[in-house]
């Protein structure tokens, strides 16, 4: 049993109900509208916050990013946050941040976030600093690399002894870190085993960006060999790029996505979540 949020988990079914799925890059029209019974639910502490303020990190595109022409965020999760508030009855703004710091956003004393609707995995980690999920989609890790190369990716094994770009603060940075079993940065975690050296190959040189546009720029520019990334991220920067990448291997280490927000919320009660995971990138 975990502690979740009445009114989103109302929300998430409803959405469910009315066909709700990705809607592509760009931000949709229409959609649904207000639930009373689910909008009587949100407490008054919550509705006097209106408009409620979400973080999302603009740079993972096509979940979340910043339109060229008009400065806009948009992108499927946004259209998808945008339908939770219609829902719900409330006028919401969406933020651009640094991924890493929305998490400590959300939970800080006075927080300038309520919700987070960013791409976020629900791992034990991040509910061990003070988050709650309510999950709405999966998506599994994957890797793009140049289409011109010779390069390769079929498992976590093959990123040993090359570059990999990650952004800062995602699952994927963790994994990279972890298949050599070490922490993010390289200390060493207690019992881990580093799978890179025990198939006597190089390790996997971890090349952190905030953003996740800066970690593709690192790919194209060729600083870096693999781009590591959500999979439906993975494959739509070959659509942008007209094929200089490629996407290889399968995904692994499917998981839900989850809207997240601090523990201890007015709006939180007990419910059953299934977040389970597919097999995972990194062996056991």
């Amino acid at each position: 049993m975990k502690r979740l949020p009445v009114v989103l988990i109302g929300v998430a079914l409803t959405l469910a109900a009315c066909g709700g799925g990705t809607a592509g890059p760009a931000a949709s029209s229409g959609g649904p509208n207000k639930v009373a019974s689910i909008a009587a639910e949100l407490p008054d502490s919550i509705k006097s916050k209106a408009p409620i303020q979400i973080a999302t990190d603009a740079t993972y595109s096509p979940d979340e990013y910043v339109d060229e022409n008009t400065g806009d965020i948009v992108g499927w999760d946004i259209d998808f946050g945008k339908a939770v508030c219609k829902v719900m009855g409330v006028a919401c703004t969406f933020n651009n941040v640094i991924f890493s710091n929305i998490i400590p956003q959300l939970t800080a004393s006075e927080p300038r976030y309520l919700l987070g609707i960013s791409s976020f995995t629900p791992t034990q980690e991040r509910e061990a600093k003070g988050i709650d999920f309510v999950s709405y989609y999966k998506a599994g890790e994957g890797w793009v690399v140049k289409a011109s190369g010779n390069l390769t990716v079929n498992s976590a094994a093959d990123m040993c002894g090359h570059t990999v770009a990650v952004e800062t603060g995602t699952t994927e940075e963790t994994d990279a870190w972890a298949f050599m079993g070490k922490e993010i940065g390289g200390t060493p975690t207690a019992g881990a085993k580093d799978n890179c050296a025990a198939a006597s190959k190089q390790p996997i040189k971890v090349t952190s960006f905030e953003k996740q546009t800066d970690a593709n720029s690192a790919l194209m520019s060729g600083r870096a060999d693999i781009g590591f990334l959500d999979s439906q991220i993975a494959a739509y920067q070959v659509k942008v790029t007209g094929g200089k990448l490629k996407t290889t291997g399968s995904g692994c280490s499917v998981a839900p996505y989850g809207i997240a927000m601090a523990k201890g919320s007015p709006m939180h009660v007990k419910v059953n979540d299934n977040n389970s995971i597919g097999p995972s990138c990194i062996p056991s």
